[in-house]
């Protein structure tokens, strides 16, 4: 085990060697989200799950689940994936359409070309230079790029996903416009796609009000269960020809209370504390992993 690098990362954001992807905390057995998210663009935007917002408390996986849902629809679908990591307040759709171009250019050989649709629509060769040009575009002159760019993947039969990560942290004003689009796009059936994540007050205040009622699918994160934890200690170890004792097991996923970072964290402490050893992951490194990552994790499990 001293020469297998760890298959855990303790990180934020970061997914992991092995993901486990949760059903929707909401519906009772429910298929993965990743999975049902991708059936859902394979489907088109008449699929009620097309664009989706993604709630739960902090450090439970929100990132590493669009994370893995951009990678299967970029690996799977030959997508197109925008994917943004908001700051606080920014306006943050001129950068995502800049992507996205730079994306459809990058992966589909060439941009694409045309019209939007509406009367008075700016052309395309505009469009692009003003994005191009750093200076702000109108929320109607990114409509209209979102409006050819899925026109131009429709007809490639393809489609562009748009990932707005911590989507929170974006002035009310820029999130409400964001539904706006997801709304008008469905309307359209252009295969553009967004997804969003955020904590728990975005998805109530939209779940109130606002261009995402009916629009945007609304999924519910949450803890691990222990079915859920266990494969995410068991399978990567697996991989890797390491199993682990079920008392070490029982006691790890204890400690962890479901917490995805946490169970992340403890495997890396559990794989450590039994590097010097070969093929098992004992009581006695399960434990000794308890002390590294910290006394209270001692306290929880005991």
């Amino acid at each position: 085990m001293s020469t297998c690098p760890p298959p855990y990362r303790p990180f934020r954001g970061a997914e992991p060697p092995h993901f486990v992807d949760r059903a929707d905390a909401g519906e009772i057995g429910a298929a993965g989200i990743v999975a049902a998210t991708l059936a859902a663009c394979g489907a088109g935007p008449g699929d009620p799950r097309f664009h989706q917002l993604v709630v739960s408390a902090p450090a439970l996986g929100r990132t590493a689940q669009a994370r893995a849902v951009g990678r299967q629809v970029a690996g799977r679908l030959g997508w197109v994936v925008a994917f943004h990591r908001c700051r606080p307040q920014e306006r943050a759709m001129r950068d995502v359409a800049v992507e996205a171009l730079a994306g459809m250019q990058r992966r589909w050989s060439r941009p694409p070309s045309g019209h939007p649709s509406g009367r008075g629509a700016m052309p395309l060769g505009q469009l692009e230079r003003l994005l191009r040009s750093g200076h702000e575009a109108s929320w109607t002159d990114l409509s209209d790029f979102f409006a050819v760019a899925g026109s131009f993947a429709q007809r490639l039969s393809r489609g562009i996903m748009i990932v707005l990560d911590d989507a929170d942290r974006l002035g009310g004003a820029e999130v409400e416009c964001a539904g706006h689009l997801a709304r008008s796009l469905s309307r359209d059936g252009l295969p553009v796609a967004l997804l969003l994540t955020g904590g728990p007050q975005l998805g109530q205040r939209f779940a109130r009000t606002g261009n995402f009622a009916g629009s945007v699918w609304a999924t519910n994160l949450d803890l691990f269960d222990d079915s859920e934890a266990r494969e995410a200690l068991v399978v990567p170890a697996a991989d890797r020809g390491v199993e682990f004792a079920e008392d070490a097991l029982e006691l790890l996923c204890l400690a962890a209370a479901g917490r995805p970072l946490e169970v992340q964290r403890l495997g890396l402490a559990a794989w450590s504390a039994s590097a010097q050893r070969s093929g098992t992951v004992s009581l006695a490194d399960a434990r000794e992993a308890l002390e590294l990552v910290g006394p209270e994790m001692v306290a929880k499990a005991s």
